[in-house]
């Protein structure tokens, strides 16, 4: 039924909880797990210095750290899985989280995602929205949100 599990994972603890209970299915369907990270597009910015090449190597630098620390991230997530004897896979990813998790499972036939729910605030859930939310909405396969 569940063969194929994404979980978007951020570093947080219902995240962690949710990839958890993503082992817990794999371990009894022997389900394939994905964590899946999505970075935020790295922004348009100018760093200014004497010349251009100077200011893109300084952008550059500081991308590659980024993604670097990202990879760590989802690290953790691989070597909870390996502690538990379970082989999973890793993504990392870039763009709107929703969007591109959404399109992924999709792209990839996910049978469910299952996802950590943060839990904004009211006001700031009305202002920006929730991932969480809008890939319970539009997902294209059942979702189980963790608390």
């Amino acid at each position: 039924m569940f063969s194929k599990i994404l979980v978007p994972v951020d570093g947080s603890d219902t995240s962690f909880r949710a990839f958890d209970a993503a082992l817990f299915l794999s371990e009894k369907l022997a389900s394939q797990v994905t964590a899946v990270h999505v970075m935020d597009k790295e922004p348009n910015m100018y760093v200014p210095t004497d010349n251009y090449v100077d200011s893109q190597k300084i952008l550059d630098e500081l991308r590659g750290a980024y993604e670097s620390e990202e990879q760590k991230m989802l690290t953790k997530y691989s070597q909870l899985a390996d502690r538990k004897g379970i082989t999973t896979n890793s993504v990392l990813l870039e763009g709107d989280p929703a969007s591109v998790i959404l399109n992924y499972a999709q792209k990839e036939n996910y049978d469910v995602i299952i996802r950590g729910n943060r839990g904004l605030g009211s006001f700031k859930r009305l202002v920006v929205g929730s991932v969480s939310n809008k890939i319970l909405h539009n997902s294209p396969c059942p979702v189980l949100l963790m608390k």
